[in-house]
């Protein structure tokens, strides 16, 4: 299972898979996948680590990266840009599953005609949860309804053709009964049947999120961390 998230994340970050978590620092430079973002990108299991950084900025970033090279944690990371950076996403938990466990007779998947029920949740959930969460009819989509409201709504973006990213948000006022696992229970299953390997991404400080992950059997892959970068002076 594993393996396919290690060919995707060294394509992403550009290096090769078996450098990946090879050392306690791997520092590489943007590759095509990353071209054009103004921020570092850290992925780290087990006590190594490979950050990815703008060429543009190499010199500079990894200046301030030496004396990690011998161990780097996420938060030691983000310390280290904390000279350059204008906002630290992270760190988060990472996790994968090909076996997805728990009920999802509750859930359905979403058509077209469901438009008006997603723009409802969407209302009820607010800007900043709706673009963490939230998901369009453009992607497949599962959802969970009570007397015809959509209460959760999950759904997957295909990263690299191998990779279902999922999303699940749920509405506030239906929360802790178990709706969003439903929908996620639902749409990963989904994914499994199209052959995809089913990603599940949440901030580490989220420990509820990251029971209901691996209470439906996903299991910790790594830990990401991203800066973005301020301008440069």
């Amino acid at each position: 299972m594993f393996s396919i998230a290690d060919r995707y994340w060294a394509g992403h970050l550009n290096c090769p898979p078996d450098e990946l978590f090879s050392r306690p620092l791997n520092v590489v430079t943007h590759g095509e996948e990353l071209k054009g973002y103004s921020g570092a990108l850290g992925l780290f299991r087990d006590g190594a680590a490979t950050v990815s950084i703008p060429p543009d900025r190499a010199d500079e970033l990894r200046g301030l990266l030496a004396g990690l090279e011998d161990g780097c944690t996420p938060e030691q990371f983000a310390a280290a840009l904390a000279p350059v950076a204008a906002l630290v996403l992270g760190p988060a938990y990472l996790g994968y599953t090909t076996d997805i466990r728990g009920d999802d007779s509750m859930a359905r998947a979403l058509a077209d005609d469901d438009a008006a029920a997603v723009e409802g949740l969407r209302e009820a959930c607010g800007e900043e949860e709706w673009d963490h969460g939230g998901s369009s009819l453009d992607v497949p989509c599962s959802g969970v309804f009570r007397d015809g409201q959509l209460v959760a709504l999950a759904g997957y973006e295909t990263w690299g053709g191998t990779i279902a990213h999922v999303y699940i948000v749920t509405h506030p006022g239906f929360r802790g009964r178990g709706f969003g696992r439903s929908a996620v229970a639902h749409i990963v299953r989904r994914a499994l049947a199209d052959e995809l390997l089913a990603q599940y991404r949440t901030l580490d400080a989220n420990t509820p999120s990251i029971r209901i992950a691996e209470a439906l059997g996903f299991q910790r892959y790594a830990t990401s961390m991203a800066v973005r970068l301020a301008a440069a002076p």
